[in-house]
């Protein structure tokens, strides 16, 4: 799938491993495939930095201890994370995000560099987060759970074919999925 169309997708905002862990196992539980978009909190270039980033989306990804890997593929694809790191208006980050080897950046489209960057990194600098279910505020103040993760990527007008594809439908916000 193109960089671009991911980048309509909706993703997770995670913070740790164990939120990429969550989501991952909420799209694998409802039989998505394809990139997942798993976001940074906003501004977290300064403070994350694209390498800790990289570090914790590979964390959650991994089999837990002791489990080995199937020896065949599964017989659909599974999810694949597509790291989002939010830089702001740090375009140095932004860049040396993308060179480290973050899927996308958002980089504030205010920013004099950003029409620069979007022309070297098409589809992979974008000016906006992809819509995102943020894992720490989930509804009602509490943590996100997996159904309700589950629910957010499984409504995704991005993922489903025919004519309803493309628009949001009324109930699938992340406040509605309490």
């Amino acid at each position: 799938m193109e960089r671009l169309a991911a980048s309509r997708m909706r993703g997770v905002v995670v913070r740790d491993a164990a939120g990429v862990a969550l989501a991952l196992r909420a799209a694998r539980g409802r039989g998505l495939h394809g990139p997942l978009p798993l976001l940074s909190p906003p501004g977290a270039a300064s403070w994350l930095g694209a390498p800790l980033f990289l570090a914790l989306i590979r964390a959650g990804g991994a089999a837990p201890p002791g489990l080995e890997p199937p020896l065949e593929p599964p017989p659909e694809p599974w999810p694949e994370p597509w790291p989002v790191l939010d830089c702001g208006q740090a375009p140095g980050h932004a860049l040396a995000a993308l060179r480290a080897g973050v899927a996308a950046v958002v980089l504030a489209p205010e920013c004099p560099a950003f029409p620069t960057l979007a022309a070297l990194a098409p589809g992979r600098v974008l000016a906006a987060a992809p819509p995102a279910l943020d894992l720490a505020h989930g509804t009602a103040g509490r943590p996100a759970t997996e159904e309700q993760v589950a629910r957010w990527l499984a409504a995704d007008p991005a993922r489903s074919a025919g004519p309803a594809a493309g628009g949001s439908g009324p109930g699938d916000s992340p406040e509605a999925l309490g």
